[in-house]
């Protein structure tokens, strides 16, 4: 059986498995990145080497597939521009985190990207817009059953749509993004601008009083009709079978499902309301390692 290696490098943790799409997630695990500096981060993948190498041999892998968040240059490959979740990693290219000498063959890409890829072959669809919310906003476009890149690497950056004119600042550095009011951190940062507070509480703390504070109710469905008239703009451009919606925010529910699927029919045209589904991720936390060896298999399987 041919084993691949799949990791998924996020801004607090690395998560990792080995497997193949026929017979799924042989082994899963996640490490956690306690600081955030270049040093800290390097020895975290170097420790998740070491324990991929103990536990099954680095050389028993067919290939590995990485994601990781940022936009990357589609020639260059370098991870480019702002970084938020990974600032130390700007101007890098992925392959930079391999075994020094590894010769196993590998393939990268947005993080996004793989977890719309994972759920597109999970939920067996061929047009999908994945959108993961947490902390920030991802997006990846699934087109015919693979990930479409646009001419320079960079489709699908969702979360960096102006939605506000001359509005609050985002984590990219521009103003106005759909990032800095939909997604979980842009939440907070908005609350702690009225009260600095909220700064000191992380989200699950302030989704448990988002009945009582009206304050915070009032914010999130402000952020939830931002995100539904971007999603619902999205499909009438790209006209997909499915928009799979995941991400940390939503697990911990910062947005209903169903209500977020009621505002994006009700702003689609009638062709596009008549077929389109939105639907959660069914993948969870483990979409973007799937994703990532679903990439190298495809790799190979194009070859």
């Amino acid at each position: 059986m041919d084993i691949f290696l799949g990791i998924d490098i996020g801004g607090s943790s690395i998560k990792y498995g080995w497997g193949n799409c026929e017979e799924g997630l042989q082994s899963y695990q996640t490490l956690v990145l306690q600081r955030k500096n270049r040093d800290d981060f390097l020895a975290l993948v170097q420790e998740m080497f070491n324990n991929v190498d103990s536990k099954i041999g680095l050389n028993n892998l067919k290939g590995i597939g990485m994601g990781m968040p940022g936009a990357i240059d589609k020639i260059t490959g370098l991870v480019t521009t702002n970084n938020p979740n990974l600032p130390f990693w700007v101007n890098h290219h992925p392959s930079e985190l391999l075994p020094e000498n590894c010769n196993i063959p590998f393939a990268f890409d947005n993080d996004a990207n793989l977890m719309a890829l994972a759920e597109s072959y999970t939920q067996k669809k061929d047009y999908v817009a994945g959108v993961t919310i947490g902390s920030g906003i991802g997006c990846g476009i699934i087109i015919e059953g693979r990930i479409y890149h646009g001419a320079y690497g960079f489709a699908g950056e969702l979360g960096h749509i102006c939605v506000v004119d001359k509005g609050l600042r985002c984590n990219c550095g521009k103003n106005g993004c759909l990032e800095a009011y939909a997604s979980g951190e842009g939440l907070r940062r908005r609350l702690a601008l009225k009260n600095p507070c909220y700064a000191e509480m992380d989200l699950p703390a302030i989704l448990a009083i988002k009945e009582t504070d009206t304050l915070v109710g009032d914010y999130i469905k402000q952020g939830q009709l931002m995100l539904t008239a971007a999603l619902s703009g999205l499909a009438t451009c790209l006209d997909p079978e499915i928009i799979i919606i995941g991400g940390g925010a939503m697990d911990l529910g910062l947005y209903c499902i169903w209500e977020l699927k009621e505002e994006i029919i009700k702003k689609l045209p009638a062709a596009h309301s008549t077929h389109l589904k939105v639907t959660k991720a069914i993948n969870g936390n483990k979409a973007g390692v799937l994703g990532a060896i679903k990439l190298i298999e495809d790799k190979f399987n194009s070859n």
